[in-house]
């Protein structure tokens, strides 16, 4: 299965805090790989003040058990083979948010 830019998903914990734990998927179709390993921000049940929570109007589809946090500057990639399922969606509007936060975090340029 191929999961698409939005995608909570549950997948291994390359970290060894947790068997598994949420993940977003980041990356789409344009970036190399693409369905074999996935650019993922961590989903954490910690509230930090940069962190964006999961309410429920966040999620298109599906939700998560416990109130999370996806914590933008934390990414890593995971493998296809490390996830074992995609329980929700963000919508298009909490992507969006996230890809904000990147962008407010580039340098100024000169």
């Amino acid at each position: 299965m191929v999961y698409g830019q939005g995608a909570v998903v549950i997948a291994e914990d390359p970290f060894g805090n947790n068997p598994k734990r949420p993940y977003l998927i980041v990356s789409n179709d344009r970036v190399p790989f693409y369905g074999q390993e996935y650019i993922a921000a961590v989903i954490t049940t910690t509230d930090r003040s940069e962190a964006v929570t999961f309410t429920p109007d966040r999620f298109e589809k599906g939700r998560l058990a416990r109130t999370s946090h996806v914590s933008p500057w934390s990414v890593l990639t995971l493998k296809d083979w490390m996830i074992t399922k995609q329980p929700a969606k963000v919508t298009i509007v909490t992507f969006a948010t996230l890809c904000n936060w990147h962008l407010e975090m580039q340098p100024e340029r000169a």
